[in-house]
C-alpha cells in the first residue's frame, strides 16, 4: 500500500539532485548521455564560467539575507541612549556590557534594547486626601534619567517600562504620605514650593532604589473644592481683619502710654517748678513772638495766671 508512493517521492528526489548537480557542474550525469549532457545543462551568460556564476548567485542570495537581516543586526543607538543586549544563546541579558551610540552588529537571533539616558519628565494631575480627608487636586511634575552604570540591571529587573512601573507610582505614593499629614489650608499656606520639597525629600530614595535618579520634584498648582477654597478665602480675610484691629489696638495702647507719660512729665514740672504748664508755653510762645521783626503789641493779663494777648500793630 505505501510502496508506489515512497517510490514517486524518491523518484522526485533523484530528479532534483540530477537538476542541482547540472546546474553547478560538480557531478556529471551517469545515467543521461554524454552527448545530450550538454543540451539538458541551462545556458549561461555570455563571457561568464560556471565557476563565475555560482558565486555570482552566493553573492546575490548573501546580499538578499543581509538586506532581509539588516535591522536585526545593526541597531541604531542616537545620541543620549545606551543599549543592552539579550543573548538567546549565551546566557540572556547581557550584564557586563553597555553598548554606546553608533551602529553595533550582533547576531539575528539577539535583541538589543534602548534606553533614553537623557533628563526626562513625567506629569499629570493627582487626586489625593488630605488629614482631614478632604479631597484636592495637584499638577506634579517629576523629572529623572536612568542610571547607566546600572542599567543592565535596570532592564533585567525592570524593564523598558520603568517609568510606569516605578517611578510614577513611587512619585504619587510620597505624594499621598506627605499631602495626608496637612489639612486644606495648611497646604494653602505651605505653598507650591514648599510641598514639592517635602515630596522630593519622600520620593527620592524609593525612586533611585530601583536604579533611577531623581533629579526634582515640581508641584506647579494646589487645586481646593470651590466651596472649601471660598471657606478658606473668608477665613484668611477674617484672620486679616483680627490682626488689623489688634494692630489698632496694640497702637492705641502705646498712644495711652506715651499721654500717660506725658502728663506724668508734666505733673512733676508743676510741681517742681511752682508753674502750671499752660502760663509756661505762653511765656515761650511770647518769647518767640517778641523775637519776631514784625512790629506787635502785647497786653499782659492782670492776674498771677492770666496770658499775654497779642495784637497786630502793622493796621
Amino acid at each position: 500500500m505505501n510502496a508506489r508512493p515512497r517510490s514517486d517521492l524518491h523518484t522526485a528526489i533523484r530528479l532534483l539532485c540530477r537538476s542541482l548537480r547540472r546546474w553547478f557542474g560538480r557531478l556529471p550525469d551517469r545515467q543521461a548521455a554524454p552527448a545530450n549532457t550538454q543540451a539538458d545543462s541551462p545556458p549561461l551568460p555570455p563571457g561568464m564560467s560556471r565557476r563565475a556564476l555560482r558565486l555570482w548567485l552566493a553573492g546575490l542570495g548573501t546580499a538578499l539575507v543581509l538586506f532581509y537581516l539588516w535591522r536585526s543586526i545593526f541597531i541604531p543607538i542616537g545620541s543620549g541612549q545606551l543599549g543592552i543586549r539579550w543573548s538567546r544563546f549565551d546566557g540572556g541579558t547581557d550584564m557586563g556590557h553597555v553598548y554606546g551610540e553608533g551602529y553595533p552588529a550582533i547576531w539575528p537571533w539577539d535583541t538589543m534594547t534602548v534606553y533614553d539616558t537623557r533628563l526626562q519628565e513625567m506629569h499629570n494631575t493627582v487626586a489625593v486626601l488630605t488629614a482631614d480627608g478632604l479631597e484636592v487636586s495637584l499638577d506634579v511634575t517629576a523629572r529623572f534619567a536612568p542610571r547607566a552604570a546600572d542599567l543592565p540591571m535596570l532592564h533585567r529587573s525592570v524593564g523598558p517600562r520603568y517609568r510606569e512601573t516605578v517611578v510614577w507610582p513611587d512619585v504619587v505614593a510620597a505624594l499621598r504620605q506627605v499631602i495626608r499629614q496637612f489639612k486644606p489650608d495648611e497646604l494653602r499656606v505651605l505653598g507650591e514650593t514648599g510641598l514639592s520639597a517635602k515630596v522630593d525629600d519622600a520620593a527620592r530614595s524609593a525612586v533611585q532604589s530601583h536604579w533611577v535618579d531623581l533629579d526634582r520634584v515640581l508641584i506647579t498648582r494646589i487645586a481646593l473644592p470651590e466651596r472649601l477654597a471660598a471657606e478658606i478665602q473668608e477665613k484668611l480675610a477674617q484672620e486679616q481683619k483680627a490682626l488689623a484691629y489688634e494692630f489698632i489696638l496694640k497702637q492705641a495702647d502705646m498712644e495711652r502710654q506715651k499721654w500717660s507719660i506725658e502728663a506724668d512729665g508734666i505733673r512733676e514740672f508743676e510741681e517742681k517748678s511752682r508753674i502750671s504748664m499752660l502760663k509756661w508755653r505762653g511765656i515761650q510762645a511770647t518769647e518767640r513772638l517778641a523775637a519776631s521783626p514784625n512790629a506787635k503789641i502785647i497786653v499782659m493779663g492782670a492776674g498771677e495766671n492770666q496770658l499775654p494777648v497779642l495784637l497786630n500793630g502793622e493796621k
